[in-house]
């Protein structure tokens, strides 16, 4: 005569049934990928009562502006001997268009581009003391004064955009070489721009990463509040189920938790309700999945989410 050995075991609940040979038994099996995204390009600019965002910024294109330069250089003559001396006129710089520099970082590939227009500054020499005028001549400048000796302050306005001011005024002092005191003898101006823009975005820092393939039965999803990298991970399961007797209905559902996932500070763990699958076995090994696929874990940002087991057992 067949007997059939029975054994006994144990629900979640802790209540206890009776199955045929071995209890029931299931595991995860889980697929994963995972990317570590880092933003690109520029920091935005703080300081002068300006603050950093919350989480910080990047920006991958930078355009200067440098504009309105003007650079006026007097000489203090006796032209003839006779006369009184006198201020003359003997250079004038002036910026006939502006110059123009942008850097640009790739959004695919992260690599900096670039490209730079300069302005031009006509340089005229009106005169020296003797009245003769010796021409003009253009030049290149890439600065806001315009490659001159000059005072430059930087105003940050906001956090894409600085401003630039260079100035300088220079006077004659009472002396054998400069009796033309209080006169001016060097007059400086000049000013421009800094400004970020093209913000590069964590969607486009994700895209240009190539994900690594794993096994973990984690999903992460990292949120910042500092620094500019992250991890993005995402996971999915199939429960494998073995020890089963055909014909009988089982009910099988992993153990989810999770909690907030913020850079350098991730919560407590908390359990997520789960519901079971129900099926009843045709074989004495089953795989629980999504049509073929793998079951897909939550996947939520600013959150992690974990399997930490799987429980099978007969319904009652």
């Amino acid at each position: 005569m067949a007997t059939n050995l029975l054994t006994c075991c144990e629900r979640l609940d802790e209540s206890k049934y009776r199955h045929k040979c071995a209890c029931p038994s299931a595991v995860a099996v889980c697929e994963s990928e995972q990317v570590n995204p880092e933003l690109c390009g520029l920091s935005e600019f703080t300081g002068d009562g300006v603050v950093a965002s919350t989480p910080p910024k990047k920006y991958r294109l930078q355009t200067q502006t440098y504009t309105g330069l003007s650079y006026t250089f007097n000489k203090c003559c006796q032209p003839h001997f006779t006369q009184p001396y006198e201020v003359k006129l003997a250079r004038v710089d002036a910026s006939t268009s502006d110059f123009v520099s942008t850097l640009e970082y790739d959004s695919l590939t992260c690599n900096l581009g670039g490209s730079s227009t300069n302005g031009n500054i006509l340089v005229t020499t009106y005169q020296y003391c003797d009245d003769l005028p010796t021409g003009t001549s253009n030049r290149i400048y890439n600065d806001v004064c315009g490659g001159l000796s000059g005072n430059t302050t930087n105003t940050v306005a906001s956090n894409t955009l600085k401003n630039q001011n260079c100035e300088d005024t220079e006077y004659f002092n009472q002396s054998a070489e400069d009796p033309c005191v209080g006169e001016i003898k060097k007059s400086l101006s000049g000013t421009g721009t800094t400004v970020l823009s093209v913000e590069d975005t964590e969607a486009d820092a994700e895209a240009r990463e190539t994900p690594t393939i794993g096994t973990s039965c984690s999903s992460l999803w990292e949120t910042r509040s500092t620094g500019f990298g992250w991890t993005v991970r995402t996971s999915g399961y199939t429960i494998e189920c073995d020890d089963l007797v055909i014909g009988i209905e089982y009910e099988v559902a992993p153990s989810i938790r999770k909690r907030t996932a913020v850079i350098d500070s991730y919560g407590a763990w908390e359990d997520v309700a789960v519901t079971p699958v129900t099926f009843t076995a045709t074989a004495k090994t089953e795989t629980i999945d999504d049509g073929g696929d793998p079951i897909e874990l939550d996947h939520i940002q600013g959150y992690e989410y974990e399997i930490t087991s799987v429980n099978i057992e007969k319904t009652a």
